[in-house]
């Protein structure tokens, strides 16, 4: 119903301003100018709306699904910078984040359907870079996200230390990337927060000697493993 209404005053609007200059225009080079409407050629449902200087979008573009619900709302700053605003077929917020030269920058911020959190993430140039967060769902009671897991990223790939929590609050497991790839020690708990297992890691292949705990039993298993495959196992009593 909001996108039903949006949609009949933003045309009201936009026809409104323009009614004496007619759309989908090109100047003597064959450049778009003033307002342009464009359409999908399989439904010629309507698929934007915004416009031109010299063939570049300025200011503030509407796109729309071809069920015809907003979809996207660009505001072109200049011509290399442009904020957008993206939508789910509900009207309910997507994603929301800057762009330089048709990359992604800056903080991104995106939403589940229901209008949840769902992460943050960080670019630079149109790949991941920094500290990224993921979220549960949010609680029907409090009405927040929880933090689900955390890590940081360079050039889009995961280095450096990443940590998985329980909804709870508590850790889920932890360990470090490097170069997007797992390495060294990682640890993984129960959600009461006693050990699950833990062990090593080279170059994204279990290493070494990895230890298994039973959450409800002192029993504990030994496995020795060479770059991801099992050399030997055993199971012992009393865990330490």
């Amino acid at each position: 119903m909001k996108n039903f209404i949006f949609i009949v005053c933003f045309n009201f609007l936009f026809f409104s301003s323009f009614a004496q200059n007619p759309i989908n225009q090109l100047n003597d080079k064959g450049e778009k100018i003033g307002p342009w409407v464009g359409y999908y050629s399989a439904t010629n449902n309507k698929r934007y709306e915004g416009f031109f200087e010299n063939d570049k979008p300025v200011g503030q573009f509407i796109y729309f699904s071809e069920k015809g619900h907003v979809s996207a709302k660009i505001n072109f700053i200049n011509d290399s910078i442009s904020s957008s605003l993206m939508y789910h077929d509900n009207g309910n917020m997507m994603a929301k984040g800057k762009f330089i030269n048709k990359l992604k920058v800056g903080k991104w911020f995106t939403y589940r359907s229901s209008g949840d959190l769902l992460n943050i993430f960080n670019y630079n140039n149109g790949k991941l870079d920094g500290s990224q967060y993921m979220y549960y769902p949010a609680n029907k009671e409090t009405q927040q996200s929880k933090l689900m897991e955390e890590y940081s990223c360079v050039y889009g790939l995961k280095h450096g230390q990443w940590n998985q929590y329980y909804e709870l609050g508590t850790t889920k497991a932890k360990g470090n990337y490097l170069n997007g790839k797992k390495e060294g020690l990682f640890e993984y708990y129960f959600l009461n927060g006693s050990l699950d297992k833990k062990g090593r890691f080279v170059d994204d292949k279990k290493n070494g000697l990895w230890y298994f705990y039973n959450e409800d039993t002192d029993q504990m298993d030994k496995i020795i493993y060479k770059m991801g495959q099992v050399k030997k196992s055993k199971i012992n009593k009393g865990a330490q």
